[in-house]
């Protein structure tokens, strides 16, 4: 089943009108302000072509920076970082507009005063009015999940997560009884009506299940095979998660799952609850069909042309922050150690398999991999230095590769690239690893983001999954949330992202 979120389009569409409306209160008050009551009318109601940009601006930027995406916790860092984004973007687009029309379209004080009026709207409903919002009975999506055994409840567990935005009642499991007949049933209130008249509503199966947010265990609804469908829509369900623990379960259901799609109701697989909540694509749920099926939406060349100017352009406007920045790291590693040489450079695997070298700043002692066979360094590995600890948690130490991108051995996002020794044994131990190197590896990465530092088979192997959502799902956007994710890691050396 491919991924279905037609679900998530009202919020998208709630927080987009919510943000326009800001914009508009913010504009308005930025007039009077500035211009006086008098001149509300002409500015604003004769020039809404020239605000018309400004507003796509800021709605545009929240929507690829993930503003108004599924939220799996409150971030204030993330909300700033979208917030300056936004604010840097409609600036961008109003200056070269006004470049490229030789007028000014909007005045330079008016335009501030909108901005900073709007921003301090912005962010006070952020912080406190769209998430009780979007916490409320009545904008949560009802979530129905078919099946009742271990797969079940760890999806009940995912979405009753208190901190997921907006939230997700589930109203029912639904469990498939093959042997018997359908169930002729009401549910107002969950409760079903068995052929004998008898109002069954069954949560035993699901009880001894720990809940995360404060409410009681849904019941489980036991039907027929026959009777999902009409199930579902008695429920009144936005979503329905499958999750039955056989695939031999859903003989004579698929017919009804696709009728239920064509319905609206959004039907998410596995696959499709690992993505939408997880951000991966697990790997006990892959084979060679389905990565044959997802490679033809994979990547196309233009995609990858155009990351590569992306990649070019970006490098080349941070020169003079990666300067500096390389100058101190190179005295600091000077002063750590004066006989060390400052750069570090190894072999790595790189896009379809091609070995390159990886430059990065030294944060070992000289020699501490000779005679040792390829492996990752562990916590409190003693090879590093003092300086080198610092300069690991920062990613100071991987300022260098700006130059493997720049040359077109890397890009700034995709797989961290790994040592050939390392790849070959992972890749006699782990389905797929491969399938990494079909795209230039990163300076930066999802699984970079969405997991910790790892030093285990294990790690690897979780890994892949966030690399293999990522070349699934491989976009200018997803790039861009990666690098502002990444910024948080560099400026408060923090490990994973919480979103």
């Amino acid at each position: 089943m491919s991924s279905n979120r037609n679900y998530l389009q009202h919020q998208v569409i709630w927080l987009g009108l919510l943000d326009a409306i800001c914009l508009l209160i913010g504009v308005v008050a930025g007039v009077m302000i500035r211009l006086g009551p008098d001149s509300l009318n002409e500015y604003v109601f004769f020039t809404l072509s020239r605000w018309f940009y400004l507003f796509m601006a800021v709605l545009v930027s929240n929507y690829v920076t993930g503003t108004y995406g599924l939220e799996l916790r409150f971030s204030r860092f993330n909300m700033v970082v979208s917030w300056l984004f936004s604010m840097v973007m409609a600036v961008l687009v109003v200056g070269l507009t006004s470049y490229a029309w030789f007028d000014n379209i909007l005045g330079r004080g008016v335009l501030f005063l909108a901005l900073g009026f709007y921003s301090v709207l912005w962010l006070t409903l952020r912080m406190v009015t769209y998430n009780w919002f979007f916490r409320t009975d009545a904008m949560a999506y009802r979530v129905a999940i078919l099946g009742s055994g271990s797969r079940a409840k760890q999806d009940l567990a995912l979405v009753q997560n208190r901190d997921l935005c907006p939230k997700h009642k589930v109203v029912s499991l639904i469990h498939l009884e093959h042997e018997g007949g359908g169930v002729d049933f009401r549910l107002p209130n969950g409760e079903v009506r068995l052929p004998n008249g008898e109002v069954r509503i069954q949560d035993s199966s699901i009880n001894n299940q720990q809940s995360t947010i404060n409410n009681s265990p849904p019941p489980v609804v036991h039907c027929s095979p026959s009777q999902v469908a009409v199930t579902v829509r008695a429920l009144a369900c936005d979503v329905l998660m499958v999750a039955v623990d056989r695939e031999e379960e859903l003989a004579g259901v698929y017919s009804q799952l696709r009728r239920l799609r064509f319905e609206g109701v959004s039907v998410l697989g596995p696959l499709n609850v690992a993505e939408v909540y997880g951000g991966r694509v697990p790997l006990n749920l892959v084979d060679e069909h389905w990565l044959m099926t997802a490679s033809m939406g994979f990547i196309s060349p233009m995609t990858m042309r155009f990351k590569r100017v992306i990649d070019i352009v970006l490098v080349l406007l941070s020169v003079p922050i990666a300067l500096y920045l390389g100058g101190l790291v190179a005295l600091i590693i000077k002063l750590s150690d004066p006989r060390a040489p400052v750069f570090y450079s190894q072999e790595r695997v790189g896009r379809f398999g091609r070995i390159f070298r990886i430059h990065k700043f030294r944060t070992m002692t000289v020699g501490a991999e000779q005679g040792r066979e390829a492996a990752w360094s562990p916590d409190n590995d003693p090879r590093i230095t003092w300086a080198g600890k610092s300069l690991r948690k920062y990613r100071l130490d991987e300022l260098p590769q700006l130059w493997d991108v720049l040359m077109g051995e890397m890009s700034l996002v995709g797989p961290r690239p790994e040592r050939p020794e390392l790849v070959e044994k992972l890749a006699k131990v782990i389905p797929y690893y491969r399938e990494r190197e079909n795209i230039p590896p990163g300076l930066t990465g999802w699984a970079q983001i969405r997991y910790p530092y790892g030093a285990t088979i294990e790690d690897a192997r979780a890994k892949l999954e966030y690399d293999l959502y990522y070349l699934q799902n491989l976009s200018g956007a997803l790039d861009l949330r990666i690098i502002l994710r990444t910024l948080r890691i560099v400026l408060f050396g923090m490990e994973r992202e919480i979103r």
